[in-house]
């Protein structure tokens, strides 16, 4: 089978559409939105659908084409001809409300394309933080794990040494099939979250990402509550609602004018035995039959669920902006604290198998300070992670920038 040109073509974008799986691909916090512009399939289907309603626009507002019609009859031997042309002819009070709920509705269409794409970098931008905390607490298991395979080492040996007695080897063993299934839970999380977010980012899933920025707590400077509840009307999920609820307005408007829409005109030759003539017309349809009501009434009930929708979605708003404000002040003073108190973990560790040791503490104090040294660890990532959730989502809703990280690489487009 031979090689065209275009398949060749076909085979470079498929390969490019994604990002190359043959090295890692480096990423800082700060190039998401480049990256997922050049890269992202769900960026471009955004796009795409909003160019699909600019069509959808310029096909439902061009103009018909005329038509020819030609027929032939016979009478008293004689042959009769006419050539006519055809064309309907929208009156101009039609055309101009189609044109205005058309408006309407390319608006609504742009600030959902904006919505969305809002909502895009939400997703990978608390993707980027979730990957990189889950990561953390990896790493933070790993250490513990470590410490206590080392002490369990020794362990053994005072165990056959008649040292240490066979529940307390057992008590070590249990710490550490804890933290092996805490490993293994983490790692099946950070996978799962991995995929999906190398997926919206339009990198292929057999590619190692590496995430340069680092990822740790840092207060933010808001504004005050009355601000942020002020903006709620000028977001555009909420101005998408207001534009779709507008356009059925003129869509009802649009309806009423349509009991008489149009009218055709047609005019042209005609040929009777020899003799040639001219032939013209004018038709329009009269409402007697079908006066429009069911297309007024539907539009009326689309236009009252916009209205009721529309509502729904500022109240919806107004409850997620106090929801989020909370979260965030709540968590801030707690987490600005608990950074302060968080140690070194093999430190930690360390100073505290050495107080056993040294016999300041029983095997079951150790073991159980360890514990709560994992569980307090993995609840700062978690209420960090959920910090950080909602200052994205507090973006979402603002279109503002509140917070970066630093990198600790060069990035890699």
């Amino acid at each position: 089978m031979a090689i065209t040109k275009g398949s060749i073509l076909c085979g470079l974008w498929i390969v490019s559409s994604a990002v190359s799986q043959d090295k890692p691909v480096k990423i800082s916090f700060d190039a998401l939105a480049e990256f997922s512009e050049k890269h992202s399939r769900i960026i471009q289907n955004i796009k795409e659908e909003f160019a699909l309603t600019k069509t959808e626009k310029e096909i439902d507002l061009q103009w018909t084409n005329p038509t020819f019609n030609y027929s032939q009859e016979f009478v008293n031997e004689e042959l009769d001809q006419y050539y006519t042309l055809n064309k309907q002819i929208e009156f101009p009070w039609v055309m101009s409300q189609r044109r205005k709920s058309w408006q309407s509705h390319l608006e609504s269409a742009h600030y959902k394309m904006d919505a969305l794409s809002r909502q895009f970098m939400y997703e990978v931008k608390y993707g980027y933080c979730k990957i990189k905390l889950l990561e953390n607490q990896r790493q933070h298991l790993e250490i513990l794990k470590e410490a206590i395979v080392n002490f369990s080492d020794v362990a053994e040996s005072q165990f056959h040494e008649g040292n240490l007695s066979g529940i307390e080897q057992n008590l070590i063993q249990m710490s550490l099939l804890q933290i092996t299934v805490n490993q293994q839970a983490i790692e099946r999380k950070l996978q799962s979250v991995r995929n999906q977010w190398k997926i919206n980012m339009g990198i292929d899933e057999s590619s190692t990402i590496q995430l340069t920025s680092t990822i740790i707590f840092q207060p933010i400077e808001m504004a005050s509550s009355e601000f942020y509840f002020s903006v709620l009307a000028t977001t555009p999920g909420y101005l998408q609602r207001e534009e779709k609820k507008n356009a059925l307005e003129q869509r009802i408007k649009l309806e009423q004018k349509r009991l008489i829409p149009h009218f055709s005109v047609f005019g042209g030759s005609k040929h009777m035995g020899g003799n040639q003539g001219y032939i013209a017309g004018l038709s329009i349809p009269i409402p007697i039959l079908n006066r429009n009501k069911a297309n007024i009434n539907r539009e009326k009930t689309k236009h009252q669920i916009a209205v009721n929708k529309l509502g729904q979605v500022e109240d919806e708003l107004r409850s997620n902006m106090k929801t989020v404000l909370f979260t965030i002040q709540n968590l801030e003073d707690l987490l600005k604290n608990m950074s302060e108190k968080m140690n070194n973990e093999s430190t930690a560790v360390a100073g505290l198998i050495s107080a056993y040791e040294e016999g300041w503490m029983s095997l079951t104090e150790m073991l159980n300070a360890i514990q709560i040294q994992r569980d307090g660890k993995q609840q700062y990532y978690e209420q960090l992670n959920l910090y950080y959730k909602n200052i994205f989502q507090l973006e979402e809703i603002t279109g503002e920038s509140l917070v970066t990280f630093l990198s600790q690489g060069e990035n890699k487009l």
